[in-house]
């Protein structure tokens, strides 16, 4: 009979009743992860800001250094970053994760419009700093 199905928690094995998953699915907080063959979270959405480590061990693989065009710190010490910040939406996800030295990860995130955001390889981001031609130091 539809609807009269119990559900089954994976993570101990009990069966609940259809009202049970009800009360759950009204309740409860879905979470999509993605993780590797080794069950290693990979992706994570909005639910979590940090990287975790199979992401940094992954992003480490992918990049040398900082993401910014022509920055040489390399990508062991650097900050990991969101390709689009996470203060206004950026996810959790290693597709749109990488490495940023302290200054341009603070830098960008300041100031985007000084970044440009390029595609160098499928899921891999480089991003081109813009100096301010002009500031309120500079002489007129």
């Amino acid at each position: 009979m539809p609807g009269r199905a119990p559900g089954l928690l994976l993570a101990t094995g009990q069966v609940l009743p259809v009202s049970g998953v009800h009360r759950l699915a009204r309740t409860s907080t879905l979470v999509r992860l993605v993780m590797n063959a080794d069950g290693q979270v990979l992706d994570m959405g909005r639910k979590v800001r940090l990287a975790t480590s199979a992401q940094r061990r992954a992003i480490f693989a992918r990049y040398a250094t900082c993401w910014i065009d022509g920055c040489p710190l390399p990508a062991t010490m650097c900050q990991i970053d969101h390709a689009d910040n996470w203060s206004t939406g950026g996810l959790t996800d290693l597709k749109l994760l990488g490495p940023a030295c302290q200054f341009h990860n603070r830098d960008r995130y300041q100031h985007p419009e000084r970044y440009t955001r390029h595609t160098t390889g499928k899921d891999r981001w480089t991003f081109t700093y813009h100096h301010p031609t002009k500031t309120r130091w500079s002489r007129a």
